[in-house]
């Protein structure tokens, strides 16, 4: 059993009235902290701190950008969202809870608080089954269909269990009969469940598809994240340059490129290698953020062969044009096609 206080507060809370404090008020993230020190010294007799700490709601990527917090494109993934895109603290009013132990230690924070701070409603304390977390999450994801022959399962899965123990293992072989790539969730951005990521897929399989497979292409993932989109590069056959700057999203693109049996076919880096620059890249995937799709524009374009392949994604509706005139410049001419699922976008640009 864990036991949650929760309570509201504005962009201010008022300070317990009394001479002193009368109309003074801290700004919400001064209350936090001052929140978060008291209940960080909450300890049991042999000295174990009894707060887990406190949660301060969460504002999704799609309703930031309604409420016009966020007008670019909005962010797919980031271990530590930049300043900018803290939307919870333009939020009028948050509803905190705080997480405890024992009865007793979130009986006093509460009574920390009153006794601090005005509240409008008062802070309740209520006691949780504890979850193991870690089940709970892995039942959260269970795989997807991408499209027909196409899927993505984690090793959890009895199913793929199944298709690894009928092929003798896994590979590019295991893949043709199954249509299953296998991705283990971790801190590289892409489980096949995000629409963008489903488009990049999609593309993927088009080409394999029309060329008959993808052997003795070289494929660059740029901002491979998880390593998923070049994994499907690799299982239709392809030499694959991944490229990620975050290494623990590195550490999770390895460990699915040995779990798919492409770990050979696949190499890893923090920045493009020198020996694909200069034009030596059939098909280049870059599933990111509008500003970096712009940011690197000229180096992207720099890695394709003259009749090369580019898909660029992660985007929404009003950064295509913006997108499109980028990579048109400098004598660049892309024959550009437009897929659309939901409200993501993704740019299919072959030269012309």
């Amino acid at each position: 059993m864990i036991f949650a206080l929760t309570f509201s507060v504005g962009g201010e809370v008022a300070l317990k009235e009394s001479v002193e404090t009368r109309g003074v008020k801290h700004s919400r993230e001064d209350f936090i902290a001052r929140f978060n020190d008291f209940c960080s010294d909450l300890q049991d007799s042999s000295g174990e701190v009894l707060y887990f700490g406190t949660t301060e709601g969460v504002l999704l990527a799609e309703e930031a950008h309604e409420r016009g917090y966020e007008t670019e494109s909005w962010v797919l993934d980031a271990g530590e969202a930049p300043h900018e895109r803290d939307w919870l603290s333009r939020e009028k009013n948050l509803s905190l809870t705080a997480y405890f132990k024992t009865e007793e230690s979130g009986n006093r924070a509460k009574a920390w608080l009153l006794n601090e701070y005005q509240f409008v409603e008062t802070p309740k304390l209520t006691a949780e089954e504890e979850q193991d977390w870690n089940a709970t999450w892995k039942a959260s994801f269970t795989g997807i269909e991408v499209h027909e022959g196409l899927r993505v399962l984690p090793p959890w899965h009895e199913e793929w269990e199944k298709i690894v123990a009928s092929n003798g293992g896994v590979g590019i072989s295991a893949f043709q009969k199954s249509g299953v790539i296998g991705i283990n969730p971790g801190a590289g951005f892409g489980t096949g469940t995000h629409e963008t990521t489903q488009l990049c897929l999609k593309i993927l399989s088009s080409l394999a598809k029309s060329m008959g497979s993808l052997a003795g292409k070289t494929v660059l993932d740029f901002g491979s994240g998880s390593g998923i989109l070049g994994i499907a590069a690799a299982l239709h056959g392809a030499k694959v340059y991944c490229v990620e700057i975050d290494p623990m999203a590195n550490d999770n693109a390895r460990d699915n490129a040995r779990m798919n049996g492409v770990e050979d076919l696949i190499s890893i880096s923090r920045e493009i290698p020198a020996e694909i620059r200069g034009g030596k890249v059939d098909v280049l995937i870059a599933n990111i953020l509008r500003p970096i799709l712009l940011q690197f524009a000229n180096e992207i374009k720099d890695c394709l062969k003259p009749q090369a392949e580019l898909v660029l994604s992660g985007l929404i509706e009003t950064d295509l044009e913006q997108v499109i005139n980028e990579y048109q410049k400098g004598g660049s001419s892309f024959k550009v096609e437009r897929l659309e699922k939901n409200e993501w976008r993704a740019l299919w640009l072959r030269r012309s």
